[in-house]
């Protein structure tokens, strides 16, 4: 009995040690595994595929001349259009969003440029880094854009702009948020669809642009965005400036319905900033389908921006 005993208590001890072991192997090769994929999204979202210009027919398209210009840091040479309205010294710059360039809605855009032009505003629209044509390697959602932006600014200045408003889409907008608070030569900003934070952003939201489950890929897939990349998130964020942009105007436009940065974004920025951050919050439409599925009102709403800009101008 006592040599059964022992035979017995010796097999348990196996069997334990063989589960231990197993869990063990298994808990490295799931950590392995989140690594692999966290890494592997994390460079794929700071490197998307770039998006091609369309090809559209010259008939839709209102004149305009190719343009390069360098960022603010004379580090990336940029590429872009500008549509010149002559004699005019006003200019909107068109900033993009993620995974796109200078024409954000593709044939679409002619439509806002030229409302733009009838307004007497000169358009630029340029591709941020690693976009379109321009250079770069890197994407990072704002942090450098915000240099590619800025050195928009620079060049139309150059061209003789007198009156300076961004435009922004998404994280084009979040970017035109904090330019504008650095660069006192922007008059406006029109920000469509910004997010507040860019490290609560990528942290709460971060699967709507991976498709993979929030948790725990949303913090892993971060925090390789910062090892990969060198940036870190926490150092951009609109909500945090929005308000040294004051007393210049700052419309906001957002709908309720945005699944990929929900409205509270626009929320926070609007309660940040001060009585110049106004907010226009569609429904029923997605992530920056205002323009598209509400042409019409969109094109007038910003018509209407713009002329008071120009009508406090004129006071001034």
């Amino acid at each position: 009995m006592r040599i059964s005993g022992v035979s017995y208590a010796q097999r348990k001890t196996h069997w334990i040690r063989t589960i231990v072991m197993v869990i063990i192997i298994l808990v490295l090769l799931a950590s392995i595994a989140l690594i692999g994929v966290s890494t592997y999204t994390g460079w794929m979202l700071t490197h998307p595929k770039r998006k091609a210009l369309p090809v559209f027919t010259s008939n839709i398209v209102p004149e305009y001349r190719n343009i390069s210009f360098k960022d603010i840091k004379d580090e990336i040479n940029l590429k872009g259009w500008f549509f010149e309205v002559k004699g005019s010294n006003k200019t909107v710059i068109l900033a993009h969003g993620y995974r796109q360039n200078r024409l954000q809605y593709g044939e679409d855009t002619f439509v806002l440029i030229k409302s733009l032009l009838n307004q007497g505003y000169n358009v630029l629209t340029f591709d941020f880094r690693n976009c379109g044509e321009s250079e770069g390697k890197v994407t990072t959602v704002g942090i450098y854009e915000k240099n590619d932006l800025l050195g928009a600014i620079n060049y139309a200045k150059k061209l003789g702009s007198k009156q300076i408003v961004l435009m922004g889409f998404s994280m084009g907008a979040a970017t035109s948020i904090v330019a504008a608070a650095q660069s006192q030569d922007v008059d406006a900003v029109i920000a469509d669809s910004p997010f507040s934070d860019l490290e609560e952003y990528l942290n709460d939201n971060l699967n709507a642009w991976s498709n993979l489950p929030s948790f725990p890929f949303n913090q892993t897939t971060f925090l390789t965005i910062k090892i990969l990349e060198g940036v870190n998130p926490k150092e951009f964020s609109p909500r945090a400036v929005i308000k040294d942009i004051a007393p210049r105007p700052v419309m906001l436009i957002h709908s309720k319905d945005d699944a990929y940065i929900p409205v509270s974004n626009s929320h926070e920025l609007l309660k940040a900033g001060g009585s110049n951050v106004k907010l226009w919050e569609t429904e029923g439409v997605n992530h920056i389908e205002s323009f598209t599925k509400l042409t019409d009102e969109y094109l007038q709403r910003i018509t209407e921006f713009l002329n008071n800009l120009n009508d406090d101008s004129d006071e001034n």
